[in-house]
């Protein structure tokens, strides 16, 4: 079967690389246009383009894959199956109806839960147990195509997003490859989403991002590892904006003002409004990550020393 494959993340990565090794025909992999990035803002390719170029397949790089001259250009290709996973453009009917047998897309949470462009940050930050990855037909409604097949998979109590976004791309890229191999054999079967189950995964915005220390411990934690390690949380110290990385909950319980280094606990400890938290990774702007007890170190920590929500 000849497939052409969509993506640009790393999460889509070991996707393509699984297809690559299965022998799949890859006539081409579509992803989005080098962006200007790193202190020279030079072109620099996605993860997707760098590892296709590494399997030598050929490379697609539309700024607008809906135009009628991409569109043509695909039904050059003559693909039989289209996977798309992590691409980062809605795509149209006209595009969705070039391949024989459509386009399927790999969604990192158990559908219909989790629609939309943050399903692994949003679960982490809502303190879900529970996620996994989806297979499904596309049509031109987001993430609401009928579902091909899914993988539960358990999320630990620590795991940042970073970690989660790692394993979920591994068992998705299984996921693909087995429903390409149900369609080249005609045995796979689908079903439709339950519409009073659909919840929603919109962008993460950047006020979304500000550790509010009255909120208690464990929401704190969870937003923490929902943003870890990009874009990373935020709070202030100082007058100086820090990106939080890491953290983990302390049992214990204090009464001293949110936001308050406690120093007679182990590593920076700080009073929420509900419990204590313990940061263990920070950034402070314009420097290096470093761990709470180098920033507790660096900055001569003085009783009563506060973090700020902005």
């Amino acid at each position: 079967m000849r497939l052409t494959f969509f993506g640009t993340s790393d999460f889509a990565v070991p996707t393509l690389q699984r297809i690559h090794s299965k022998g799949y025909d890859v006539a081409a992999v579509v992803t989005q246009p080098a962006r200007p990035g790193g202190r020279g803002r030079k072109l620099v390719p996605g993860p997707v383009e760098v590892a296709a170029l590494e399997l030598q397949l050929p490379v697609l790089t539309p700024e607008n894959p809906n135009t009628p001259d991409f569109v043509a250009r695909l039904a050059e290709l003559q693909p039989d199956l289209c996977v798309l996973a992590s691409y980062g453009y809605i795509l149209k009917r006209p595009l969705l109806e070039v391949p024989k047998r459509g386009f399927i897309n790999l969604h990192p949470s158990l559908l219909p839960g989790y629609r939309g462009a943050a399903p692994i940050q949003r679960a982490l930050m809502a303190g879900c147990t529970q996620t996994g990855v989806t297979t499904i037909r596309m049509n031109v409604r987001v993430d609401a195509g009928e579902i091909l097949n899914q993988e539960p998979v358990p999320i630990g109590p620590d795991e940042t997003a970073g970690e989660l976004t790692s394993k979920l791309a591994s068992i998705g890229a299984d996921l693909v490859v087995k429903t390409i191999h149900q369609i080249a054999e005609g045995t796979s079967q689908s079903r439709s989403q339950d519409p009073s189950s659909v919840t929603r995964a919109p962008k993460l915005t950047d006020s979304e991002r500000f550790i509010d220390w009255q909120r208690p411990a464990q929401e704190l934690h969870n937003l923490i590892r929902g943003l870890a390690p990009k874009p990373a949380a935020v709070t202030f110290f100082r007058n100086h904006r820090i990106l939080v990385l890491g953290s983990r909950l302390l049992g214990a319980t204090t009464e001293t003002t949110p936001g308050t280094i406690l120093p007679d606990q182990p590593g920076l400890a700080i009073a929420t409004g509900q419990g204590i938290l313990v940061l263990l990774e920070l950034k402070p702007e314009g420097k290096k990550a470093q761990s709470g007890q180098s920033f507790c170190n660096g900055y001569r920590l003085e009783q009563g020393d506060r973090f700020e929500n902005q």
